[in-house]
């Protein structure tokens, strides 16, 4: 099922990626930065950029969620990144949000802005009571990101990424209207 979801914020618009967009996806997933930070997404080629935007497009789904949105620099009309809420197998099917910035247009606040809102959008249309992010131990960007926007620390943890053990740090943000997360054992109770 394709995404129709469309978010605006004052700089941003984020909507599902076009065909058109395979370039930038392309080269945005090849940003040193994003690169590191995202290396199970780096893609080779307009091909295979292709085929990605055509397959996170089939995988949107209302009821998972599951959401990866380009994000659109509203004065210049092009692809600055993505950002996602998606169900995370490494962490047991939880719900997770994700974003990337291209290197260029890093340091902004765009990440911020995107995430604000996708969350909102989350937590208002899905009714969902908490939203995970995980970030390797060494990305101090994102996990400044991710602290800006509220999320608790939970622990470190290892997950096995490219094929390797690697540190993360576990994050959760609660649904500011009905729900309270219990950190000693990790399960969210209803108010």
């Amino acid at each position: 099922m394709e995404s129709t979801i469309i978010l605006k914020t004052e700089r941003l618009i984020l909507r599902p990626f076009a065909v058109n967009d395979a370039e930038l996806a392309l080269r945005n997933s090849n940003c040193p930065t994003v690169a590191e930070a995202m290396s199970d997404m780096v893609m080779k080629d307009t091909t295979e950029a292709t085929n990605w935007i055509h397959w996170i497009n089939d995988m949107a789904n209302l009821e998972s969620p599951w959401e990866i949105l380009a994000i659109e620099l509203k004065n210049i009309c092009t692809c600055i990144g993505l950002i996602g809420v998606i169900p995370q197998q490494k962490i047991q099917g939880e719900v997770e949000i994700l974003f990337s910035i291209c290197d260029e247009y890093q340091n902004r606040g765009y990440a911020t802005e995107a995430a604000n809102a996708i969350i909102d959008w989350f937590f208002n249309s899905r009714g969902k009571t908490y939203l995970c992010a995980i970030v390797k131990t060494t990305n101090i960007p994102s996990q400044k990101v991710i602290e800006k926007l509220g999320f608790i620390f939970i622990e470190e943890r290892e997950i096995e990424y490219d094929y390797k053990p690697t540190m993360f740090k576990y994050y959760k943000l609660q649904n500011p209207q009905n729900v309270q997360i219990n950190l000693s054992d990790e399960h969210t109770e209803v108010k």
